[in-house]
């Protein structure tokens, strides 16, 4: 019988320390959210806003999307930037083409993604290139001009 009650009463603790009956509890996560940026604060580029001009605040990200394909060995290469101004965050990722089903050969994006990192101006410019390929002109160029206020 002593044994049964231990066991039951193992698992009634068990269970409350499960349950989240706190009223006003705030998740651990909200407190990340607050050194992150706010959602939509993000400026987007794509291929065609290449030779624009673009402002950014002083912690602002701003996303470059490119299409890309790698199985040809083109890949896209930061060729200009003051990284003074505006500074690469993380490494480019590859996003597939979600129109298209995943398949050896086809294309999708490369996503880039920048941080205004002091007030100023800078040319980011990115060329799609194959990285073995010395003293050929890229396949394609991207450039953009950024202000950080």
């Amino acid at each position: 019988m002593r044994k049964s009650l231990v066991v039951l009463l193992f698992g009634v603790v068990l269970a409350a320390c499960g349950t989240d009956d706190h009223e006003g509890h705030t998740p651990a996560t909200s407190t990340v959210s607050a050194t992150t940026q706010p959602p939509g604060d993000a400026m987007d580029v794509t291929e065609a806003d290449s030779g624009q001009n673009r402002a950014l605040r002083t912690g602002q990200q701003l996303i470059v999307t490119l299409p890309a394909n790698p199985s040809t060995g083109y890949g896209w290469r930061l060729a200009a930037l003051d990284q003074n101004v505006l500074r690469p965050e993380g490494e480019p990722d590859y996003r597939p083409d979600a129109d298209r089903p995943i398949a050896p050969g086809s294309g999708g994006s490369a996503v880039w993604t920048f941080v205004g990192n002091a007030a100023g101006v800078t040319e980011l410019a990115l060329e799609y290139a194959r990285p073995w390929e010395h003293g050929v002109e890229p396949a394609q160029k991207f450039t953009l001009r950024v202000e950080v206020k």
